[in-house]
């Protein structure tokens, strides 16, 4: 939960900043936030405040100066994952709201201003409205719980819940497969009714199709029971044991709003978890499977129906296994992106879709072809990781917003590619 502290110093008169708080109070209010009373001594920095804004990404609202001091204490005591700070043109606020973000940076603490002169006027709304939705982005993103479905747990994924502070838990395939007899066949049936509104399924074996809507339903049941709302599965060792794909229920957990990752890929997981926080969805995760000049064939075989149209299933392009999803996808304007190794960076590309579908059989079902304004001859040698993630529409300028305040690098492959063309 989002929650704002307010910050004022008493020697600028309680009056004004009682009654600045008043004046916007209802906005955050509107978007479900609690809004803390003033906090104009140390003495008000009480156990409950700390707790509250331990390990999240509190708004701290600048209402006067003389506050350097409560601000800097609230983000060293309170254990906090990041600051979003809001400051106007009175009062002293932005110079104590810069002191309070220069603080932060000692601390090795993300903190973003957000400016605006007038507090009051309905130019600030819409500053303050970013600043709310980041905030509570931020902090979804802080108590996600996820779960990997996997026999054999990387190093990587400390480091994953360590760098977020996100709650992962480690599920085996057994467990998965215990939860199969939970499945009931009217479970499936339903199931399996709602996928025919959904693709053609002409040519399908219907026994096999069946043992894979389990899966999905399976998986669902876990998210539900332990409260899990996001979920990565270690595909290739699952598919070689089972032998049948979890393709299709990581395309419809992603249709169901959960943000799934096939071959247990938490980068691409955490892409997604900031794609779905910032309100677009859904997203694709997908290999870099061809480049030509300032074109670009990504393919992989878990596309969410929701993306797509003219879906279909055909079987598993590695395994020839049931079973994995080819789909189109409209053409338009779309955002690249990935995560390096060690969770320090994010890189982004502009693009734009110009024609998909499954068009080769020696690629994953679905493939599709982007352009970029850049060459893409050298991709191959400064992609942060063989995944991308394919969000719809330009969101560059978010994903940099939110990774910043994840004490994350952003580039963008533009200005990498710019660059090594020059020197």
């Amino acid at each position: 939960m989002s929650v704002v502290i307010p910050l004022a110093s008493k020697i600028h008169g309680r009056e004004y900043y009682e009654n600045l708080l008043k004046s916007i109070q209802t906005l955050f209010e509107a978007h479900g936030i609690k809004v803390f009373n003033v906090l104009d001594s140390e003495d008000l920095i009480t156990d409950e405040v700390l707790n509250v804004i331990n390990k999240s990404i509190p708004i701290l609202l600048i209402l006067t100066g003389g506050t350097s001091r409560l601000g800097g204490r609230l983000i060293t005591q309170g254990s906090v994952k990041g600051a979003i700070i809001l400051a106007h043109g009175e009062h002293n606020s932005l110079p104590s709201a810069i002191s309070i973000r220069s603080r932060a940076d000692v601390e090795g603490i993300a903190a973003k201003i957000y400016f605006c002169e007038e507090l009051r006027s309905k130019k600030c709304v819409e500053t303050l409205e970013e600043a709310v939705r980041l905030g509570k982005a931020l902090n979804d993103i802080v108590r996600t719980h996820v779960a990997v479905v996997s026999d054999s747990p990387e190093d990587y994924y400390n480091l994953f819940e360590g760098t977020y502070g996100i709650k992962l838990s480690l599920l085996s395939y057994e467990e998965l497969e215990r939860s199969f007899k939970d499945v009931s066949d009217e479970e499936v049936m339903s199931s399996l009714i709602n996928l025919k509104s959904k693709l053609h399924l002409l040519g399908v074996n219907e026994k096999y199709l069946k043992d894979t809507l389990r899966v999905y339903i399976s998986m669902k049941k876990l998210l539900s029971n332990y409260g899990y709302n996001a979920i990565a599965i270690d595909c290739f060792p699952f598919i070689m044991k089972y032998g049948l794909t979890p393709c299709l229920a990581v395309s419809l957990l992603n249709d169901d709003g959960v943000p799934t990752a096939c071959e247990a890929d938490l980068r691409s997981l955490l892409i997604m978890l900031m794609v779905k926080s910032l309100g677009v969805w859904p997203a694709w995760i997908a290999n870099v499977s061809s480049i030509n000049g300032n074109r670009m064939v990504l393919s992989h075989c878990t596309i969410a129906t929701k993306l797509g149209y003219q879906c279909s299933l055909l079987t598993h392009f590695e395994s020839n296994y049931p079973y994995s999803l080819t789909c189109s996808i409209p053409n338009g304007p779309y955002t690249l992106a990935s995560v390096d190794r060690e969770f320090t960076t994010v890189a982004s590309l502009k693009a734009k879709v110009v024609d998909s579908g499954f068009k080769s059989e020696a690629m994953c079902r679905t493939q599709v072809i982007l352009e970029s304004e850049v060459d893409l001859s050298d991709f191959p040698n400064i992609a942060l990781s063989n995944h991308h993630v394919l969000i719809p529409g330009n969101i560059s300028d978010r994903l940099k917003v939110i990774s910043h305040m994840f004490g994350m690098d952003f580039i963008t492959y533009e200005s990498l590619i710019k660059y090594l063309s020059e020197v």
